[in-house]
């Protein structure tokens, strides 16, 4: 059966539009030798080692078809038009060029596990990396998702406090759930993402102003009639 198409709602990592995920155990090989000593590596018999590289080795020569020809197919694209995330057994491939993603997916159909591309009448839209594309807005309201930074109030768990307090004091032109607001107050380190949504321009320029250096990368989410 045919792997359905997902539409791309925003790009991912605020840069790519396509995006095709294919499941290779052995695939996270790619992480530590280049692609040239990966197709050398897989073309010999796999050596008697008892390292902690070992289990990698044994499934990579496992999947060694189709892992030279994962290499082969990467070898000539500029470096520039794509890039990758290796997570476990899962490749995710991402690319702005509609024939590069369109050959990836003939190519390795038979272990796709997802794909993703922007509606056509999307395009422009998606050209803003802050754009959201929704057929409806969050809770039938928000128009906009921001995230949250703790770590710029690090260690000041009063200030923390009164930031959450005064979010909570806004009613429903902002929400936030239990979790974050707790995690909120807790954290203070910089790599977690959560965010509140914000009803609109105005509550959005209120937000910024009562504490601006809490909040990190704004997004506005644009419905569009699909």
């Amino acid at each position: 059966m045919m792997l359905k198409n997902k539409t791309t709602s925003r790009k991912f990592y605020g840069k790519w539009l396509y995006k095709a995920s294919i499941y290779i155990p052995g695939v996270a090989i790619l992480r530590s030798k280049s692609l040239d000593d990966i197709i050398d590596f897989l073309a010999k018999p796999l050596p008697q080692t008892t390292n902690y590289r070992h289990s990698l080795n044994v499934k990579a020569h496992a999947n060694a078809a189709y892992l030279i020809k994962l290499c082969k197919f990467l070898k000539p694209l500029q470096i520039h038009l794509w890039t990758k995330r290796i997570e476990t057994n899962q490749l995710d491939f991402y690319t702005n060029d509609q024939s590069i993603y369109n050959d990836f997916c003939n190519k390795f159909n038979l272990i796709l596990t997802q794909k993703f591309e922007p509606a056509a009448n999307d395009l422009e839209l998606l050209n803003n990396q802050y754009t959201i594309i929704t057929k409806k807005l969050p809770h039938n309201q928000y128009r906009y998702r921001a995230f949250l930074r703790p770590h710029k109030m690090k260690g000041d768990i009063d200030a923390k406090q009164k930031y959450i307090e005064w979010i909570e004091m806004q009613g429903e032109k902002m929400r936030l759930s239990k979790r974050v607001k707790e995690w909120f107050i807790k954290t203070d380190w910089n790599w977690d993402r959560r965010y509140l949504l914000v009803e609109d321009t105005q509550t959005l320029l209120m937000l910024q102003m009562r504490s601006g250096e809490a909040i990190g990368k704004v997004y506005e989410y644009v419905v569009v009639d699909k």
